[in-house]
């Protein structure tokens, strides 16, 4: 078969993909391939194509191959760096961010770097929800929010993020953040997640309640203060059109989230809590266990 086939195959093959049939379009990048074994394109689409459905093994082979017959092929540099992560294949992970410059030595040894705070969208493809982590390397994050019970997520879970950005938050000097997907869930958290609902009289409330939780070493958050965005809007970048989209509580009653290893201790900490702001509150919830 000539290239003229192969490149038919591979817009029929795109063309399947773009309408959700993945069996078909799987089907037909091998028949591309089939006709032209050196091609790089129909590699790297599978790969893609099985990066989002998890399917690390099958990722990594076929962006390695992308890259053997283009060397200069970004995404699939990136794409084989995620899926080595994910493989914890860290000698081709190194090496893999070693083409965008990272410098770090090829070894067998895990990829613990310090390269600063991101947000990360949970669930991107349902109920997404996106919370600020600590990113140890390009493709993986800690999430140090407490995530809403809706996202199945807790604090201190370990991620696997995509590379491309997916809109952009704002930092703390104000500076755009770029917005990275979550692809699984890797090492889950042992941590626990509790919610209160809760009536101040101030705002010195939440922050003795905050001051408590620390020392306590308990993770705590004013769930009562997340944003809604719609998914066009969390997408891009958020404005302040989309105020409105605040959950409007009575103004003394919050939501509050807890993160600890103890019920006990969150219990103890409440009712110090109670007896310094006599602030009342309805029974603590184990969200996620």
């Amino acid at each position: 078969m000539s290239n003229i086939v192969a490149q038919g195959l591979l817009e029929k093959a795109i063309d399947l993909e773009e309408v959700g049939k993945l069996d078909d379009a799987i089907a037909t990048y091998h028949k591309t391939i089939q006709a032209d074994e050196q091609w790089s394109t129909p590699h790297y689409n599978l790969g893609l194509i099985y990066k989002y459905k998890n399917e690390w093994q099958l990722s990594f082979d076929h962006n390695k191959k992308a890259i053997v017959f283009d060397p200069e092929n970004e995404a699939a540099w990136w794409n084989l760096g995620i899926a080595a992560t994910a493989l914890l294949n860290w000698r081709t992970a190194r090496e893999a961010w070693n083409y965008f410059g990272w410098n770090l030595d090829v070894n067998d040894d895990e990829i613990r770097l310090n390269i600063g705070d991101a947000p990360i969208r949970l669930n991107p493809d349902g109920e997404a929800e996106v919370v600020w982590c600590e990113r140890i390397d390009p493709a993986r994050a800690i999430i140090y929010n407490i995530p809403l019970p809706s996202s199945r997520h807790r604090f201190g879970d370990m991620v696997l993020n995509d590379g491309a950005a997916v809109g952009f938050r704002t930092g703390s000097n104000g500076e755009d953040i770029p917005v990275f997907n979550e692809l699984q869930l890797l090492t889950p958290s042992s941590y626990i997640t509790y919610s209160v609902n809760a009536y101040i009289n101030v705002q010195q409330d939440i922050e003795k309640l905050n001051e408590l939780c620390e020392s306590a070493k308990i993770e705590f958050e004013n769930w009562s203060t997340i944003k809604f965005l719609c998914k066009q809007c969390s997408e891009g970048t958020p404005h302040e059109s989309h105020d409105h989209d605040l959950q409007v509580e009575p103004s003394n009653e919050k939501r509050f989230g807890f993160a600890s290893i103890s019920m006990d201790a969150v219990l103890q900490v409440l009712k110090e809590w109670r007896v310094i702001t006599l602030c009342e509150h309805d029974e603590l919830k184990l969200e996620l266990g």
